[in-house]
């Protein structure tokens, strides 16, 4: 059943009366259309005034494009960054051991106006042809008000959403209402993507020279910097860790 957007004319008698329907329905979205527009306002208000400034940063995504058996698609752009506010939870401090080394756990919880997000982005050419503006799983965040005036040259963290939420009645939803959209999202792994924004001074080791975008002969493709130091992981590692003569690991095979 489509949802009633006129909201019914009752009389305070005929809300009192239990028996009297639709207008004595107290959990009637239809009769509280005037108080959900109050915690609407309420959301957008508490957003805007205790929210950061983020950068958002849409991934398109194409099914004709994609790769169906991995479920992506690599050669998708990013579209340029579009500024709003955000109220975010930040948890960076959950620092786990696993089995592939320490996980540091560094993700958050955000919330979006729903009205706000598709004013701002409604514009984007990646929503031209969409009635239903949403965000959604692989788009980048940017917490750009943390990001100013970080010392050592670093700039802001990224994110990548990974959940995208805009029912929970027990936590979001109050009076059967819909207000916000609930973001979760997981630090941001560059790898390259094409226009995908970088954290400034977040180096990754590479074990030699090839890396990153690589040379082509399609001119508008970019090729990433050369490394920023001169050591080879290999050649450190045959001198230094499996040198015989320095370290009697011949119980583990004969390297090099």
């Amino acid at each position: 059943m489509a949802c009633n957007t006129n909201r019914l004319n009752c009389t305070p008698e005929e809300v009192m009366m239990a028996a009297s329907l639709p207008c004595g329905e107290l959990v009637n979205a239809d009769n509280l259309q005037a108080e959900q527009l109050v915690y609407d306002l309420a959301y957008r208000d508490l957003i805007n005034n205790h929210g950061i400034n983020i950068n958002y940063y849409i991934k398109p995504f194409s099914l004709s494009a994609a790769n169906m058996l991995y479920g992506e698609e690599p050669t998708a752009v990013f579209e340029a960054a579009s500024g709003m506010q955000m109220y975010v939870e930040l948890s960076q401090d959950a620092l786990a051991l696993t089995q592939f080394g320490f996980d540091p756990g560094d993700e958050f919880t955000g919330f979006l106006h729903i009205e706000t997000f598709r004013s701002v982005m409604s514009g984007n050419k990646s929503y031209a042809t969409i009635e239903d503006v949403e965000p959604k799983s692989g788009d980048l965040v940017e917490v750009t008000g943390l990001g100013c005036d970080r010392p050592g040259g670093r700039s802001a963290n990224i994110y990548e959403i990974t959940e995208r939420r805009d029912e929970d009645v027990a936590t979001i939803n109050p009076i059967l209402g819909h207000y916000v959209y609930r973001i979760r999202a997981k630090r941001f792994e560059y790898s390259f993507e094409p226009n995908a924004p970088k954290e400034a001074k977040n180096e990754q080791v590479y074990d030699d020279s090839k890396f990153g975008t690589l040379s082509t002969n399609i001119s508008e493709d970019s090729v990433s910097d050369a490394k920023t130091y001169n050591w080879n992981v290999d050649e450190d590692s045959k001198e230094n860790v499996y040198d015989m003569d320095v370290n009697d690991n011949d119980i583990y095979g004969s390297y090099y």
